[in-house]
């Protein structure tokens, strides 16, 4: 009897043990499946580009003129171009001028290729200079400085000054920003689907659209001496691009 009574005892055990398992293999079934839609959910990610751009007007203008003389002796050039350039940068110094530079110096000889046979014929000197002005004053600067010895007026370009291209960059950023979400609520918006999160933001590129410089012939110079030389300044485009990722 007390056989009987244990095997009963050992098989109902068995049969409670088989039970646990049947349900904790479900209960791990039921979990899995959860586990393995969270990554599905996570993947619900949309990439947008937003840009934005602002245009402000240039204040500053980089100027690169120079001293250019021909001689016949490289001692006489070099002595000409030196009183003159020294007069030209105490000129610019009295009148205020922003970041002067000397950018180049050369001299050099000139010859004459008629015939196949080179023949020199004198020399060149060149001192090359470049500083900033604002616009306002930049004509006023350009003729004081052909007075002062100048007689290559190089280039002329424009920017705006440090505070409003950052105030600018912000703008744009801001205008790139409302962008990328404008276009994620439009195709959201389409599919009844809507933002959650945003998961990644990230800037792209950003710059300034400056204008080239504009070149002046040597002839120029010769007009500056006989007319005040008005300058304007034009704008110049902040650009910016901002990527966002986003959860729906």
């Amino acid at each position: 009897m007390n056989g009987i009574k244990g095997w009963k005892k050992l098989k109902g055990v068995a049969w409670l043990g088989l039970v646990l398992a049947v349900a904790l293999l479900g209960w791990n079934i039921i979990a899995g499946g959860g586990a393995m839609a969270s990554p599905g959910e996570g993947s619900r990610m949309l990439t947008v580009t937003g840009q934005g751009s602002v245009s402000v007007e240039n204040s500053i203008a980089l100027i690169r003129l120079g001293v250019v003389i021909q001689g016949e002796t490289a001692q006489s050039v070099q002595q000409q171009v030196a009183e003159r350039s020294e007069r030209l940068v105490n000129r610019l110094k009295e009148l205020q001028v922003g970041a002067l530079q000397t950018t180049g110096i050369s001299l050099y000889p000139q010859y004459d290729y008629r015939d196949g046979q080179p023949r020199l014929t004198g020399v060149q000197g060149q001192n090359s200079l470049q500083f900033e002005v604002p616009v306002a004053r930049a004509g006023q600067v350009l003729d004081e400085a052909v007075a002062a010895g100048a007689t290559q007026v190089e280039s002329v370009s424009f920017r705006a000054d440090d505070a409003t291209l950052l105030e600018a960059r912000s703008r744009a950023l801001t205008q790139a920003v409302k962008d990328a979400q404008r276009q994620a609520q439009d195709v959201l918006g389409a599919l009844n689907l809507s933002i959650r999160s945003v998961e990644r933001i990230q800037i792209q590129s950003d710059g300034y659209m400056i204008p080239p410089p504009i070149p002046f012939a040597r002839a120029d110079y010769a007009r500056l001496e006989t007319a005040s030389t008005p300058v304007e300044g034009g704008q110049q485009t902040v650009r910016a691009q901002v990527t966002l990722e986003l959860r729906y």
